[in-house]
């Protein structure tokens, strides 16, 4: 009687636990990176970029590893969305509206913006698009401004595009271009370099709320990290480690 009283109780268990439940034992997590460095976010050398360094920071308080893995921008999205990576770090909700059911968005630990970015000898007031009819503006091609793009869709602002940050920024030095759109944080880690000291930035727009996106399977999980990137951003550790590439170099 006692070992069918005993079989009975973990058959009810098996029973009423969820077939598709997350274990309480996961701990390595795979975290989606784009094959090209991004800095100051990320490098696939010996260098660890913020991304790198707040996950650095949640292992050192918790049991949780991250497993770099390196996908196309559109399939590393996918991916997340279908359960085969758990994580992509440093995005944004209004970014992943094409997958927002399928995955799990954390609370925001900080902001994401563009930034305008111009020759110090040539600087002018901007407030609004309007102010910038007629103007060449560089960006890294790509990239999406919601404010702007009925104007480059018009053609009213004509968008110069180049590879990268730095080839945007030659584009501003060469006057190829009148202004530069930046991601603030690229802008503020070449704009503290010696050789690009002959730029200023200002005029923030297009702000977004940063967050981890998980695979809704991984819900459990994510939640865990939650609250782990609420105490880093309450403690101030992630503007921190955000300030340390914001330094001149």
């Amino acid at each position: 009687m006692h070992s069918l009283h005993l079989l009975s109780i973990i058959l009810l268990i098996a029973l009423s636990s969820p077939a598709n439940s997350e274990p309480d034992t996961h701990k390595t997590i795979t975290v989606g990176f784009f094959p090209e460095d991004y800095p100051p976010l990320f490098w696939h050398d010996e260098r660890e970029g913020i991304i790198e360094q707040t996950l650095a920071a949640i292992s050192e308080r918790s049991h949780f590893l991250f497993e770099r893995k390196l996908y196309p921008f559109n399939r590393l999205i996918q991916h997340v969305a279908e359960g085969k990576l758990d994580l992509e770090a440093w995005t944004s909700p209004a970014w992943r509206q094409s997958v927002k059911d399928k995955v799990y968005f954390t609370e925001p630990f900080t902001r994401h913006c563009e930034i305008m970015v111009f020759l110090k000898d040539k600087p002018f007031h901007v407030e609004s698009p309007k102010d910038l009819i007629g103007k060449k503006v560089g960006t890294v091609q790509g990239f999406t401004f919601p404010s702007y793009t009925d104007y480059f869709d018009s053609n009213k602002i004509q968008r110069i595009s180049g590879n990268d940050e730095e080839g945007v920024l030659h584009m501003l030095k060469h006057g190829r271009s009148e202004l530069a759109f930046m991601d603030e944080l690229a802008a503020n880690y070449l704009l503290k370099q010696k050789q690009f000291n002959s730029f200023e930035s200002k005029n923030h727009f297009d702000c977004v709320p940063i967050t981890f996106m998980f695979n809704k399977e991984k819900e459990t999980t994510g939640k865990k990290i939650n609250e782990i990137l609420l105490n880093l951003k309450q403690e101030g550790i992630i503007e921190k480690i955000k300030n340390n590439f914001s330094k001149k170099q």
